[in-house]
């Protein structure tokens, strides 16, 4: 048995793994991150405060929860945004899962390269292009408090508009660029031999392409357990002190995330571990030139939100296709339309037990790759407290 901090992703997490003559056997992804209590928090507040309270559950997929959250309560309370609100707001959130796919691809360029430098450094100065669009669109690069219920709080200028789809071509470009020489300086590398080699699909679930869709999702079958319940008693207890949840759609683990998004709604068939980056890879053009169209499509002179807001009794749920896959966010609203309860399901949550189930019978020396290659967000799945018993 060996247990190991995993590096390199998002958050604090450990990986326990059960190795026989080397190779692996059995592994637990135990989150080691403390747990902070948002839904809990959000009890009692308004709903404009559950908004700027959600952003700040994470660092990485910031806007994926505002948008989320904003989209269960616009249900919750009767409103839809206007053509503007929705088409920044969609923006918004691709301009956010390319910031994380990029950033994603920084942390596993030393696995794939031994690099002097020149592609993170290339990498890097993508990310700061594409976190200035942010800026330019949600008003901060992280937490974008342009975001609001009903749309957006504003919007840039006409003139500003044509000149983020001007950098989002060069972007774009640039992308692929970074991507071929990694590629390039990547091939013949052990960590990527092993990544095609390993077979590993199971299940996908995901709800639209770019967006997110509640009606593509049966609530009714989507289940959260404590870590220590999906794993049984037999778990070591080391596994048993994990703050994260598990999620389960119909009784069963599905993955979620880009490879999901691909193969259901495009002819993506790459079954290797591998193609969980492959499909990554894929959607950053992807999502760069359906931005460039929804920003073509903004009218400045068009209202950008739905002004009157009435808070009243309701429940709505907001479901969005985050970096990492499918995002659920559940509000009810109390008669004086504050919030009686939240719950947020995360895609983290799907993908811990494949994480663990991919790994077996690789090397145990390379078991650490895999929870990177799906790229886990624990901020984001840390749910689970022990004071005296669970909660």
């Amino acid at each position: 048995m060996e247990k190991r901090e995993l590096e390199r992703i998002g958050g604090e997490a450990e990986f326990l793994v059960l190795a026989k003559e080397g190779i692996v056997e059995n592994a637990y992804f135990i989150s080691t991150a403390p747990v902070r209590g948002f839904e809990r928090l959000l009890k009692g507040k308004s709903p404009i405060f559950a908004l700027q309270a959600v952003m700040r559950i994470c660092g990485i997929c910031f806007s994926a929860h505002g948008i989320a959250s904003v989209e269960a309560i616009e249900e919750a309370i009767g409103i839809l945004p206007p053509p503007n609100g929705r088409n920044a707001r969609e923006a918004l959130g691709l301009l956010n899962r390319i910031q994380s796919h990029i950033l994603h691809l920084m942390l596993l360029t030393p696995d794939l390269v031994e690099d002097d430098g020149r592609i993170m450094y290339r990498e890097i100065e993508l990310l700061n292009k594409i976190s200035n669009l942010l800026q330019k669109l949600g008003g901060a690069p992280t937490h974008p408090p342009f975001l609001a219920i009903g749309g957006v709080e504003r919007l840039p200028e006409e003139g500003e508009l044509g000149r983020m789809v001007e950098n989002l071509r060069e972007l774009k470009e640039e992308f692929l660029s970074i991507r071929k020489d990694l590629l390039n300086c990547a091939d013949g590398s052990d960590a990527l031999a092993t990544l095609r080699e390993k077979e590993y699909a199971p299940s996908f679930l995901a709800t639209h392409l770019f967006y997110g869709d509640r009606y593509n999702l049966d609530m009714g079958v989507v289940e959260t357990l404590h870590y220590h319940e999906f794993r049984g008693e037999d778990a070591p207890e080391e596994a048993k002190t994990s703050t994260s949840m598990v999620a389960l759609y119909r009784g069963r683990p599905v993955e979620v995330g880009p490879r999901a998004r691909l193969s259901l709604y495009r002819d993506f068939s790459d079954g290797s571990l591998w193609g969980l980056q492959v499909a990554r890879m894929e959607e950053v053009p992807m999502a760069v030139d359906r931005v460039i169209r929804l920003i073509e499509e903004i009218d400045p002179r068009e209202p950008c939100k739905t002004e009157r807001l009435v808070f009243k009794r309701g429940r709505g749920i907001g479901v969005y296709e985050a970096p990492r896959g499918t995002l659920i966010h559940k509000v009810a609203l109390g008669p004086e339309g504050r919030i009686t309860d939240y719950q947020i399901i995360v895609p983290t949550e799907f993908n811990i037990p494949h994480m663990e189930a991919a790994c077996r019978g690789l090397p145990a020396g390379m078991a650490d790759l895999v929870p990177r290659i799906y790229d886990p967000c624990i901020p984001c799945a840390t749910h689970v407290v022990e004071v005296g018993k669970s909660v």
